[in-house]
């Protein structure tokens, strides 16, 4: 248990980064391409729903 004490101790004791300009574009690119896929493929269930048996 004590390896894991130091880490903890380890973890808390590095100083917060902030995020790189590139690393927020990067963020703010996925979660557009997540919203616009999920909106597309609403879209497309609406107009092509499955055919249920």
């Amino acid at each position: 248990m004590s390896d894991l004490n130091d880490l903890s101790k380890a973890i808390a004791e590095v100083p917060e980064e902030p995020l790189l300009p590139i690393e927020k574009k990067l963020i703010a690119g996925s979660l557009t391409l997540g919203i616009v896929l999920l909106v597309g493929l609403g879209i497309v269930n609406h107009f092509l729903p499955i055919a249920t048996v």
